[in-house]
């Protein structure tokens, strides 16, 4: 067969040396090479990062294993079941920095605790140590702990590193990248450099210095998602200040050397928190309209249907829990709402309009409150976000929705296999409109951090303003302030974006994304309708192989990219894969591997 390298070795890139290895049934010989300057893992899991980041999925519910007929399941472990079995014994052989604390904490997770990230990385390590141990004898897999400058792209490939390397297929799984700044984010870092003040633009919080905040001093945080989250941890650790419950509440107990948050985004709000798990692993929610068979059935134009019969799934499950103490018969309540009108249904089984699912009270919770209502209006948000949150993705009537609505993701994934929509409906629909609200209610962070959050509000260190959230650069400092209430403002040394950079083909500083554009290999995915072209950001691939398309349109046989590149044409490809579970990032392996082997 030759010789097949992936580079990037952070989930993803692990993921497809799993796959070579496991669908490789030739007999003869493969060399597999593997390339990371950051060692198995990547940058965003590394072993050496600040302990207060944590993932947002319990451990319960992540792994690197698909599932495979012929090995025990033992010998493909969960990030759980890993911590557990082989983690100490790891832990002991290869592990020497935190040593102790790894292993405590192995020890004690539970099932449903959201672990360190850096813990995590320990599984990644173990992953390719695992493995290179049981490979067959006719594979040989070699790690280079070096970066891939370029690539000369001929009948076969010239990797150029430390060394060059001769291979026959290249699959570019790099991960999340640094981006060059956008107008706005240069004016503000070139005013930050005149004025000595500090912006950070978008880039993983675990990689920022907290340094030069110094103690009593504010900080303005654009973003409320995930990152966000981690510079709440990450800035209440540097500051000093500690979380202690008293009467089942969480409260923050500060140091003295806390300035303070000054929070907003568009929506002004954080993302919903994730429910309390209450599933084993492969518990996921299934269709009960959107079926293989009635997905089959959507032509393009029809996107608003699916989508609101995908909202419809979400509901289902709701009213299941929510009516299971009242006198409605829920059988044939719930056959009713899946074939009838949803208001015709509620109307003729009487269901109270306060039972009654509301999308915009989820979607705009505070669509009604004035903006000087607004900074009042949020702890109120938390505190209900925390209550539905801790009901359970079982037991909680929303919670269990929300999870549902998470869970149900391949009847999106096949409509966009089958080009189901049109390109505007893909563009408007999906990536404009369901996209940023699937993430607001489904990929928020652990209850824990929303306990947090709301321990450090009701202390007076963290200040929401009003949505629609500006930072300008006035004098000798950031100025934050809510478009829609600019006459309240607040003034600070430092300004973090707190979000992740996007995946962008344009300004990516990714270097060997770079070379290869240069080289006129990358094109970048476009989507056209009504006459003009947008760009997802992402790179050209062919869907159903992802192989490259280049800048001359033509495709690349032997040069394939998965994951966090592709974000804006594969969806939700930076989310990790479940076990038990027909996981989209293992079907997508699974599909680059057959195509390498069937060539």
């Amino acid at each position: 067969m030759g010789k097949i390298a992936v580079v990037g070795t952070g989930p993803y890139g692990l993921i497809m040396l799993d796959h070579l290895v496991q669908k490789y049934t030739n007999a003869e010989e493969l060399e597999i090479l593997a390339f990371d300057p950051a060692g198995p893992g990547g940058q965003v899991w590394s072993t050496k990062q600040d302990g207060a980041v944590l993932m947002n999925s319990v451990m319960e519910h992540v792994t690197l294993f698909a599932e495979h007929p012929l090995i025990k399941s033992s010998e493909r472990p969960s990030l759980y079941e890993w911590s557990k079995q082989q983690a100490p014994d790891f832990i002991k052989q290869y592990v020497e920095e935190n040593q102790e604390e790894f292993l405590t904490q192995a020890a004690s997770l539970k099932r449903n605790d959201c672990c360190q990230r850096r813990f995590y990385g320990l599984y990644q390590q173990w992953f390719i140590l695992n493995l290179k141990s049981n490979l067959p004898e006719n594979i040989s897999l070699t790690f280079y702990q070096e970066e891939v400058e370029d690539l000369i792209v001929e009948e076969q490939i010239t990797i150029i590193a430390k060394e060059n390397h001769l291979v026959d297929r290249v699959i570019l799984a790099t991960g999340h990248a640094d981006n060059e700044l956008t107008e706005t984010e240069q004016q503000l870092q070139t005013f930050a450099k005149e004025q000595q003040l500090t912006y950070q633009p978008p880039k993983n919080p675990a990689k920022v210095s907290l340094e030069n905040i110094l103690p009593q001093e504010d900080v303005i945080l654009r973003g409320l998602g995930l990152s966000f989250f981690d510079y709440v941890a990450l800035l209440t650790k540097h500051w000093g200040g500690t979380f202690i419950e008293e009467a089942g509440e969480l409260l923050y107990q500060p140091s003295g050397k806390e300035g303070k948050m000054i929070l907003g985004s568009g929506r002004g709000l954080p993302y919903h928190a994730r429910p309390v798990n209450e599933k084993l692993a492969g518990e996921d929610a299934q269709p009960q309209i959107l079926t293989d068979e009635r997905i089959q059935q959507f032509q393009p134009g029809e996107a608003a249907e699916f989508f609101d019969l995908l909202k419809k799934e979400a509901e289902l499950v709701y009213y299941e829990k929510k009516l299971a103490d009242t006198s409605i018969d829920i059988a044939e309540f719930l056959t009713a709402y899946r074939k009838e009108d949803r208001n015709d249904v509620l109307d003729r089984f009487q269901v109270p309009e306060e039972l009654r699912w509301n999308w915009d009270a989820l979607v705009n919770p505070g669509k009604e409150v004035e903006a000087q209502d607004f900074p009042a209006f949020v702890p109120s948000y938390m505190d209900n976000d925390i209550k539905e949150a801790e009901k359970g993705n079982l037991s909680g009537a929303v919670a269990a929705a929300l999870d549902a609505m998470k869970e149900l993701q391949m009847p999106v994934h096949k409509m966009i296999d089958q080009r189901a929509f049109t390109a505007k409906e893909y563009w408007e629909e999906l990536w404009g409109d369901y996209d940023p609200t699937y993430g607001f209610l489904t990929v928020g962070p652990p209850v824990l951090r929303m306990k947090q959050l709301a321990a450090l509000t009701k202390a007076g260190i963290a200040i929401f303003l009003a949505p629609n959230m500006e930072v300008e650069g006035v004098e000798d400092c950031f100025v934050a302030f809510s478009k829609q209430n600019n006459q309240v403002t607040y003034k600070a040394k430092h300004l973090i974006e707190a979000r992740l950079p996007t995946t962008s083909y344009r300004r990516t500083l990714n270097p060997l994304i770079r070379a290869l554009k240069d080289r006129g290999y990358l094109a970048p995915d476009i989507v056209e309708f009504d006459g003009e072209k947008h760009e997802s950001g992402a790179l050209r691939v062919e869907r159903s192989t992802h192989r490259i398309i280049d800048q001359q349109n033509q495709t690349l046989d032997n040069l394939y990219c998965y994951g966090a590149p592709l974000a804006g044409f594969d969806w939700l490809n930076a989310s990790s894969p479940r076990p038990k579970n027909a996981d989209r990032i293992f079907q997508v392996a699974n599909q680059i591997v057959q195509t390498i082997y069937q060539q």
